[in-house]
């Protein structure tokens, strides 16, 4: 017994033990999951990211010799930071069409979560994913050049990064050479009809609608007006979920629509169903990436979109 608390007293033991409780606490501070401090971005970061796209694809242009400079009005409307993050994923689109075109594998745009609630560190997110998009489109094809800094800017709302990133889709329309095919714009819109699947199947209820009639050779136009349907529904349960709803009408065109036009405000039906799948408690429901369907046309478009609408109707209540 005395030999064993002679053990103890010996300083070695004490320095030993010491020793190990240091190594324990290490341990346990490591283990421990540090907690930062999350980083504040405001719509004018994301702006100053939008304008060096801009720059970026200017480039392109000006190496493929483009100098169509595309005729963007810009809207006005209170636009919330989810429907710039959707604008930025049309921008990831047809930046996929310039690699098709330009014999590079196409790539699957990032898609999110629904949430009830998108603050400006999303889209700037996407603003860096399509700079390293751009980039690596720059290294493979051998485009040289590198955008200059963008000076910082003030006072800047979401609408105008969404006019900002809008003017770099129309841009990349004149750089791929004509308006985005019907075909990308169907595939967004079937991203719609899934979502639509979605809710039905949350909600239990069957799926008794049927498609409206294809139109026979309807323009542009008309599947812009099925888009403008298709949100009329989405807002309507909005409403009955006690969500906001945002006015639309800037994006209203009755001349000289095309194909980017309709695609915009398909991709606004997709954010607005996005907080409403939120609210639903469909966080883990993530809309599907686009499946190209080639072929299609406004009419193919609008009859998706009407049948959309017909779904939706079926919803009374939530």
């Amino acid at each position: 017994m005395r030999e064993n608390n002679s053990e103890i007293m010996h300083p070695g033991y004490w320095r030993g033990g010491m020793f190990l409780l240091a190594a324990w606490c290490c341990m346990a501070l490591w283990q421990t999951p540090v907690q930062a401090a999350p980083v504040e971005i405001t719509p004018s970061d994301v702006y100053a990211q939008a304008v060096l796209i801009e720059k970026e694809v200017e480039l392109l242009k000006r190496h493929y010799h483009v100098a169509t400079k595309s005729d963007v009005v810009p809207v006005e409307a209170e636009l919330r930071p989810r429907h710039v993050w959707q604008n930025a994923h049309l921008i990831q689109v047809k930046l996929n069409i310039f690699r098709t075109r330009h014999g590079l594998p196409s790539m699957s745009p990032v898609t999110l979560q629904p949430l009830l609630q998108v603050d400006p560190r999303l889209p700037w997110a996407q603003t860096q994913r399509i700079l390293t998009e751009i980039k690596i489109i720059k290294r493979l094809l051998g485009v040289p050049g590198e955008a200059s800094a963008v000076s910082p800017v003030q006072g800047k709302r979401p609408i105008d990064v969404f006019n900002k990133l809008n003017q770099v889709s129309y841009d990349l329309d004149t750089l791929n050479g004509e308006a985005i095919n019907p075909a990308y714009v169907y595939a967004e819109a079937m991203r719609s009809y899934e979502d639509v699947t979605a809710l039905l199947r949350r909600l239990g209820i069957p799926d008794t609608a049927a498609p409206p009639p294809k139109p026979v050779n309807a323009q542009p136009r008309d599947a812009l007006i099925a888009a403008f349907a298709l949100m009329s529904e989405v807002q309507r349960l909005q409403r009955l979920a006690g969500l906001e709803t945002v006015n639309f009408k800037a994006f209203d065109k009755t001349e000289k629509v095309v194909p980017s036009d309709v695609f915009n405000m398909v991709s606004m039906n997709l954010a607005e169903l996005q907080m409403l799948k939120a609210k639903l408690g469909m966080a883990q429901d993530i809309t599907p990436p686009a499946a190209l369907h080639e072929g299609k046309t406004p009419s193919d478009v609008t009859q998706l979109l009407g049948y959309a609408v017909n779904r939706l109707r079926l919803i009374r209540k939530l």
